[in-house]
């Protein structure tokens, strides 16, 4: 399966799910899904004009293994720039060691985590280099071509009649994606249920989806501020035998599962499965 390869749609025990966590370019275990192939389209369009790699990230978030294994893969060096968090940390949590394994080095620049001040320093870095900056949510908006072929490509293959869509919504940018697909595509979902696991994208997504003319109504289910919400606490969820991400589809799908939504009536959009980090079996 290459990066323009449709994902399947699986039926598993009454729901359709969408499985572009089965885009895993790097073998079972490794890096996946429809971030990995946003990044992966994304340094194809630019690496021409760049001699590395840098991004900026939660030192939980899969971003910053995503990126550098497209690194490695493209032999270009990256960096992972982090903040509000010590060498120590980055030693122990999952997400460093597995960027570190794919030969990212990390670079620890400021006292907070916060996205504006890490935005502010990567810029920086990146200017020292030649780095192309791989933003928040591999963020593809500017990029058109790899924004339509990435993401709104895999819904062709989505059934033409969806009574209930739900997926996660964190950066906002494949939730995006896959509704200018839907618009695309022809295909009638009488109603998208984004489920939000960080701040609120509803101002972003429908300012992109008219650039598209794709601007339509969606459900938007708010885990993010909701009492005891905490990103970094992960949660375990399955349906089928299928794992789900602790810190995205799991959550989502705890919510679905409490939605009173049947799932005879639903597909359930999977962007990714946790990699496993070095050391685990």
């Amino acid at each position: 399966m290459n990066e323009y390869s449709l994902t399947p749609v699986q039926e598993v025990d009454g729901l359709r799910i969408k499985r572009d966590d089965l885009y895993a370019p790097f073998g079972p275990g490794e890096v996946n899904g429809g971030k990995l192939r946003q990044c992966v389209m994304l340094v194809n369009s630019v690496k021409k004009d760049y001699k590395s790699l840098l991004t900026y990230c939660s030192i939980h978030s899969p971003q910053a293994p995503i990126t550098a294994a497209v690194a490695r893969a493209n032999g270009m060096p990256c960096r992972i720039v982090y903040g509000g968090t010590t060498r120590e940390s980055v030693a122990a949590l999952p997400m460093p060691r597995l960027a570190m394994k794919y030969g990212a080095s990390i670079v620890l620049a400021a006292r907070s985590g916060r996205h504006s001040i890490l935005h502010a320093r990567a810029k920086e870095l990146a200017a020292q280099e030649n780095s192309f900056i791989v933003q928040y949510g591999i963020n593809i908006i500017g990029y058109g071509d790899t924004l339509l072929t990435a993401v709104a490509a895999q819904t062709e293959n989505l059934p033409d009649d969806i009574e209930n869509l739900v997926m996660t919504c964190g950066s906002g940018i494949t939730a995006t994606g896959v509704m200018i697909g839907l618009h695309r595509y022809g295909k009638r979902v009488k109603r998208m249920h984004l489920v939000a696991t960080a701040p609120d994208r509803r101002g972003f997504i429908h300012e992109t989806l008219k650039k598209y003319g794709a601007d339509r109504e969606f459900e938007y289910h708010d885990l993010f501020h909701s009492p005891g919400f905490v990103y970094e606490k992960p949660a375990a969820a399955t349906w089928g035998g299928i794992r789900l991400h602790p810190h995205y589809e799991a959550k989502t799908m705890q919510w679905f599962r409490s939605s009173g939504i049947a799932p005879k009536s639903t597909l359930f959009w999977i962007t990714g499965a946790e990699p496993r980090s070095p050391g685990q079996s």
